[in-house]
């Protein structure tokens, strides 16, 4: 028997055939209580229970009319059979509704109604009904207020006139209801001090003529509100405070600002105690004259200037430099065009060679070399002979020079008779 059972069980048509079957029996058991006009002992038992939170429709124009006072929810208390009972409790497959398709405009009262529910139900809706006012739906645009608690700026501060985007809402209603709007406001709540322009989202509130809030639709039911705060404000002089020292050679004439007079915003009480604005400016890379552009320093308790910054021209007179003399010793002078048939010795200087005497700035000075110099003789075309010849010369141009003489003496020999001259040492 036990193997029977379990073959059957591999099957799957077989479990599915089982399970159909004992749907059919809890149906038909259901159907037998719910239909059967001579209940048993069994389907005779009745219970009462009570459902709650069942939502309520409203059937009306909803283009044209509003409604209020009906309840979003009810209960709704049941008996009859057992099973009836559970199931409707359990499936909540029915409506509760207003029918106030017929309503005239005004308050009424009207009672619940319930459709699709077993009628071997006994249903009674708590409340049976309710009053409820049917009014022409309107709808109208309102400019909307700020309220803003001036006790909350800080001391000097002023509040000016503050902007609110968008500004204005649309307002639905019920007509009614419409009509009593006094007041459309958005209220600016902070809860520390204020001393600066801000911005933030607020709910629009909507209230009659005794300051009770009113039932409406607002679109948008928020809006962005700027509340300009304006700072305690002070005009003073500039004053220049050179810092630093120039470099060695330059002096300051002048510093001049580009403005004489700055606004400084702030606190009161620190606002009070300045009688100028001191603008540092450091001069110890200034070498020639220039225009810098310089910020406008801010002290604990301000928080802004006009202008932020300001140019200031600065001066210089350059003193004249220290003009030194040093001698450049040495220079080489140079032969140019000589014939390969020649040689050239120097007579006088004999190592022809000549010192330089140059005058200018000590910084100058100190970077001049021999070979900064250029000084040449030129033999073209000369032959045998000893020769007085100006030296060709250049130099740098920044600084005075002179030479220790401008012409040298040579001797110019061919190579053929110097050579004999050397025979005839030699014997």
């Amino acid at each position: 028997m036990g193997n029977f059972f379990d073959k059957l069980m591999e099957s799957k048509w077989s479990v599915r055939g089982i399970a159909l079957v004992l749907a059919l029996l809890l149906y038909a058991t259901a159907y037998i209580d719910e239909n059967n006009p001579f209940p048993t002992s069994a389907t005779a038992t009745d219970r009462t229970e009570r459902i709650e939170d069942v939502p309520v429709v409203l059937m009306y124009d909803e283009k044209s009319l509003i409604v209020t006072g009906a309840p979003e929810t009810v209960d709704v208390i049941v008996s009859g059979n057992s099973s009836i009972v559970k199931r409707t409790k359990s499936l909540k497959d029915f409506t509760v509704y207003l029918d106030l398709r017929n309503a005239k405009i005004g308050k009424q009262r009207v009672k619940f109604q319930v459709r699709d529910i077993s009628d071997k139900l006994s249903v009674r809706v708590d409340p049976e009904s309710v009053e409820i006012n049917v009014q022409e739906k309107v709808t109208k645009e309102y400019k909307v207020e700020v309220q803003f608690n001036q006790s909350l700026l800080e001391e000097g501060y002023v509040l000016e006139e503050p902007e609110v985007e968008p500004d204005t809402v649309t307002i639905t209603g019920p007509k009614d209801v419409v009509d009593r709007i006094s007041y459309v406001y958005a209220n600016i709540e902070r809860k520390q001090k204020v001393n600066r322009t801000f911005t933030q989202k607020v709910p629009v509130s909507v209230l009659d003529q005794n300051l009770n809030k009113l039932d409406v639709i607002v679109e948008p039911a928020e809006v962005s509100v700027t509340i300009p705060v304006k700072s305690p404000e002070k005009t003073v002089p500039v004053i220049i405070r050179q810092e630093g020292s120039p470099k060695e050679g330059v002096t300051i004439s002048n510093i001049e600002p580009s403005v004489r007079e700055v606004t400084v915003y702030g606190r009161k009480s620190v606002l009070d105690d300045i009688s100028n604005i001191e603008i540092p400016v450091n001069v110890s890379k200034v070498e020639e004259d220039e225009e810098i552009e310089v910020p406008v320093p801010l002290k604990d308790g301000i928080h802004a200037s006009n202008p932020e910054t300001i140019t200031v021209k600065i001066t210089v007179v350059k003193s004249p430099e220290k003009e030194e003399t040093k001698t450049i010793n040495n220079v080489p002078v140079r032969h140019v065009g000589l014939n390969d048939q020649f040689t050239l010795d120097f007579i006088d200087p004999e190592d022809g060679r000549v010192d330089v005497r140059v005058s200018g700035a000590s910084n100058r000075l100190s970077r001049i070399r021999a070979d900064d110099f250029n000084f040449a003789v030129n033999v073209g075309g000369l032959k045998d002979g000893e020769y007085e010849l100006d030296i060709q010369m250049s130099g740098p141009n920044d600084v005075n020079w002179s030479p220790s003489r401008k012409s040298v003496k040579v001797r110019i020999t061919a190579k053929a008779r110097q050579d004999e001259q050397t025979d005839r040492q030699d014997l």
